[in-house]
């Protein structure tokens, strides 16, 4: 197997289509870059915090040039923040420390990236305050959902299903498979980077916040009642 393989075969799956495609195969040559040099995981977190906050500065100003350069680091810092966890696995380099640095990091981000973008997009429309609402509606989903994904619970014990019932649950696990290749199925982070990328560049900041607060809060809903559904199946 070759080196790059490798490395890929250590990139976390499945995860959503643009996270797949566009950030994963990024992510993993920079992998193959680092992985010979004294570069550690914790230094990669850090580094895309430190990206990612340098973007902020830039959505914070509201001027369009500014914001795009801000954009384009900010997306960049997620291609590190992929990088991170696979060149852990990679050299088997884990650590405690690491899996706290990787959360609180990401929770920084995210408050980081949706202030600034509120801020720069009011300095500049400033009878529009009502996007603070949206902000606030929107992390507070996105901290929701982050919530939901670190809740580990083994499936109920059932009685072995009649063929009517295992029918049912034939069909769940397919459409869970097709599910995967569905834009914003779950709208887990890579899909709220893509999302950023795509609005922000459109320079549509207000529809961005409206975006993901309705999409949010609707996963929200969607996705505790599919875990319902999986543990009242026994469905791992």
């Amino acid at each position: 197997m070759s080196e790059l393989k490798r490395i890929d075969s250590c990139a976390k799956r499945p995860i959503d289509i643009w996270t797949n495609y566009i950030f994963y195969p990024l992510s993993i040559r920079l992998v193959y870059l680092l992985r010979n040099t004294a570069v550690t995981p914790n230094q990669i977190t850090l580094f895309s915090l430190f990206l990612c906050l340098l973007g902020c500065a830039g959505f914070s100003t509201g001027i369009r040039g500014d914001v795009l350069i801000g954009l384009v680091l900010i997306e960049i810092s997620y291609v590190f923040d992929c990088a991170d966890g696979q060149l852990a696995r990679y050299r088997q380099q884990f650590s405690a420390i690491g899996g706290w640095l990787d959360q609180v990091a990401d929770r920084i981000k995210e408050f980081a990236i949706y202030f600034s973008l509120a801020y720069g997009y009011t300095r500049w429309h400033p009878n529009e305050t009502g996007v603070w609402a949206w902000a606030m509606a929107s992390l507070f989903a996105l901290y929701l959902l982050e919530y939901y994904g670190q809740i580990r619970f083994k499936p109920r014990e059932v009685a072995p299903a009649s063929s009517e019932a295992g029918q049912g649950d034939s069909t769940f696990r397919r459409a869970q498979r097709w599910r995967s290749f569905i834009p914003f199925r779950g709208f887990i982070i890579g899909e709220q980077y893509f999302a950023l990328l795509v609005f922000v560049a459109f320079n549509a900041i207000a529809a961005f916040f409206h975006f993901v607060a309705i999409l949010g809060l609707v996963m929200c809903a969607y996705r505790p009642a599919v875990q319902l559904y999986k543990w009242s199946r026994g469905i791992a």
